[in-house]
């Protein structure tokens, strides 16, 4: 097989332009009703999760009749329009007690499982997903409906094999750093592959650098399939919060949809997804074991497993799957009399107050550090300067001293009157 290198600018997929026109709302009317995502941004640009996961689902439901839309967090101490059949929420902090009280509402519970099962909000809700079983189990505890496992998936038009020439024997990672150190970091400071890791990683600038990777900025979402069709191995990294209940990554399910077998820090969740033969690492030296599997062996098992992936983990399957649940929900929502209580009203508006003023402050901060930053390498400038004016005075006090201890020797006595003489004869001449 030709080998070719991991691309240093991969070129985003033409369903780019159809994602974007989904978030700004333009396919928001549909014949079964308008779903609405409550979502941390609409612009696929900040590169958030929840969004491409939120929009993974818009798409297919989009395919089934649906119309679909997102209300990002700037819009949140906003009504929500009435014309919302559904409002499916994919983070824990969104109160909804602005949603009209015949819309129906979701919580799609994708992880920070306690953080769910803890809001005081919760039965609120319609209907609530989880991504797990475990999950399921916990929410279910704190809720008083039915809870039911819709785990994330995958965009099976988007992440696809493509052209299997261009593959690798080359292992990429796209964990990305949002400031808070990922446990995939302390193994990669130690592994040594035969080639180094190739990491795709946010604020690359932060991470540290090792023998064994790689370090490349972080590529559009949309160009991750022509990352993943190029490697052979794709290391996934999950978070402690997801990792406790098994709600798992879609770079899981996105590798494998373009033919290149992801390596998981996390078992828990794989056998229930029927991708238990998914290789685990819990340090350097089993990393390094997985990465060492034979070409052969590494493709019988991408192909048991993408065919897993394409038969049960796409968005098409999650929105046929979920539409009963919604027309359930909405169902539900029609019997409702009156408004949201006011205390929900008063939460919600609070909740929004906080969230804003929690960002100015980190924008103050952020302010005060850079000043603060500025500051130092401004005294630091300094100190080299008063540095080099110390060292010039102490020269120029060297030399006046040994100046003065000239004029006042013998010698130099005795020089300078013969040399006052010899001036005398020159004028008498």
């Amino acid at each position: 097989m030709p080998q070719h290198s991991i691309p240093n600018d991969p070129t985003p997929s033409p369903l780019a332009a159809e994602y974007a026109a989904l978030a700004r709302g333009d396919h928001a009317a549909g014949p079964r009703g308008t779903v609405r995502f409550a979502v941390s941004t609409d612009d696929p640009a900040e590169g958030k999760g929840d969004l491409f996961v939120a929009l993974g689902l818009a798409r297919a439901l989009r395919a089934e009749g649906w119309g679909v839309a997102t209300w990002p967090i700037t819009r949140w101490a906003e009504e929500v329009p009435a014309d919302t059949a559904v409002l499916v929420s994919m983070i824990e902090s969104f109160v909804p007690g602005l949603v009209p009280a015949g819309t129906a509402i979701v919580a799609w519970v994708r992880n920070w499982t306690a953080a769910w099962a803890s809001a005081p909000y919760l039965d609120e809700f319609d209907a609530v997903w989880t991504s797990s079983r475990a999950a399921r189990d916990a929410v279910g505890a704190a809720y008083d409906g039915p809870v039911e496992v819709v785990p994330i998936a995958v965009d099976a038009e988007l992440f696809t094999t493509g052209d299997e020439t261009t593959r690798t024997d080359r292992t990429v990672t796209t964990v990305n750093f949002w400031g808070a150190r990922r446990a995939v970091q302390d193994v990669l400071l130690e592994v040594a592959p035969p080639e180094p890791i190739v990491w795709f990683a946010a604020n690359v600038e932060h991470v540290e650098a090792s023998d064994g990777v790689e370090l490349r900025p972080a590529v559009s979402f949309f160009a991750l399939p022509e990352v993943y069709r190029a490697a052979a191995f794709v290391v996934d990294d999950v978070i402690a919060p997801a990792a406790e209940y098994g709600t798992l990554n879609s770079r899981l399910y996105e590798s494998l949809a373009c033919g290149a077998l992801p390596v998981t820090d996390c078992a828990t969740g794989l056998e229930e997804l029927g991708l238990g033969e998914v290789p685990v690492f819990s340090d350097a030296a089993s990393l390094e074991q997985a990465l060492a599997m034979p070409a052969e062996e590494r493709t019988a098992l991408v192909e048991r497993l993408r065919a897993v992936v394409l038969d049960r983990h796409t968005y098409a399957v999650r929105a046929a799957a979920v539409g009963p649940s919604l027309d359930r929900a909405i169902a539900q929502a029609a019997r409702r009399d009156g408004d949201r209580s006011a205390l929900l009203r008063w939460a919600t508006l609070l909740r929004e107050e906080l969230r804003t003023t929690a960002a100015e402050r980190d924008v103050h901060r952020s302010g005060v550090e850079e000043i603060n930053q500025r500051l130092i390498v401004s005294e630091e400038a300094v100190a080299v300067i008063d540095d080099a004016r110390k060292a010039a005075e102490a020269e120029r006090d060297a030399v006046a001293l040994r100046y003065d201890t000239l004029t006042r020797s013998a010698e130099f006595r005795v020089l300078d009157r013969l040399g006052g003489v010899a001036r005398a004869v020159r004028r008498r001449g």
